[in-house]
């Protein structure tokens, strides 16, 4: 499957997270190249879109994170997640089969509120 930067079809976050700062990052170690994982999510129920030649974003109607290449074998994210649904997407995470941590910061970005891993 082609993900190209006009996207696929499916779900986009909502308008009132839209406006928000990144609040959640987070490492993928041990995963899949960011365009396959992109791919993993779009089967998942999601849309993606290449935000470049190596990146891409994925969103749902509660989360839109950016998939990095950190390394050869790691992956790292960020972007926004509706802090009541943190977990969700670590839920997400483990379901498709990915060790993770998620970190959930302040609007303002200077408190740590959550730490998640699996």
């Amino acid at each position: 499957m082609e993900i190209t930067s006009g996207g696929t079809p499916g779900p986009r976050l909502a308008d009132h997270l839209a406006v928000l700062d990144n609040n959640v990052y987070g490492r993928l170690p041990h995963a899949p190249r960011a365009a396959v994982l992109a791919e993993m999510f779009v089967r998942a129920g999601w849309s993606a879109r290449a935000s470049s030649w190596t990146e891409f974003e994925v969103e749902h109607e509660w989360v839109r994170i950016e998939l990095a290449e950190a390394s050869p074998t790691d992956r790292l994210f960020s972007g926004v997640v509706d802090p009541s649904r943190v977990a969700e997407l670590g839920a997400v995470f483990a379901d498709l089969d990915l060790r993770y941590s998620i970190e959930l910061w302040s609007d303002d970005r200077t408190s740590l509120l959550r730490e998640l891993a699996g």
